[in-house]
């Protein structure tokens, strides 16, 4: 187990929900942490996804949305 500091604010806050759900704050800090953490992943999942497509598209000779609607609107004048 380690410690860390929290801001006074946010442990008041964490421990009136606890209080209020009946749990122990280190319970509800340490899911919070895990939710955290997975949503991280999620994202950083996502970002290796996305250069990966946009890596695809640019081989298929695709070109990045925003400068195909430059060139439309280059086009139009």
């Amino acid at each position: 187990m380690k410690k860390m500091i929290l801001e006074d604010s946010l442990y008041g806050a964490l421990a009136a929900v606890a209080g209020r759900r009946g749990r122990p704050v280190q319970e509800l800090a340490n899911e919070a942490i895990a939710s955290w953490l997975a949503d991280a992943a999620l994202d950083d999942a996502d970002y290796v996804a996305v250069k990966s497509a946009r890596a695809e598209a640019a081989r298929q000779g695709g070109v990045e949305f925003e400068a195909f609607f430059d060139a439309l609107e280059s086009d139009r004048n």
